[in-house]
């Protein structure tokens, strides 16, 4: 078996968590959370919080000055990989 990373773009539009790498904000939409399944086992509250958080951290600027760098990278190597198999 191979196992080969592969890159996110910038401009993904799959719903899932890692392809909003460069685009903290659209974590904030429910629509775009909800595409995402992992999402449905998280209860209320901590979604909440989660919710309070980020727009905290994305007015004060501390997830731009931590991560920023993302919003122009123009793809990510994070968790998603193609498995082969071989013989």
């Amino acid at each position: 078996m191979t196992v080969e990373p592969v890159p996110i773009p910038l401009d993904c539009t799959d719903g899932f968590n890692e392809a909003y790498y460069g685009r903290p904000e659209m974590l904030l939409d429910p629509g775009a959370r909800q595409a995402c399944s992992a999402w449905s086992f998280i209860d209320d509250r901590a979604r909440q919080e989660f919710d309070i958080s980020l727009r905290r951290a994305l007015g004060s600027g501390a997830w731009d000055e931590a991560f920023g760098h993302l919003r122009s990278r123009p793809a990510y190597r994070g968790s998603l990989v193609l498995l082969r198999a071989t013989h």
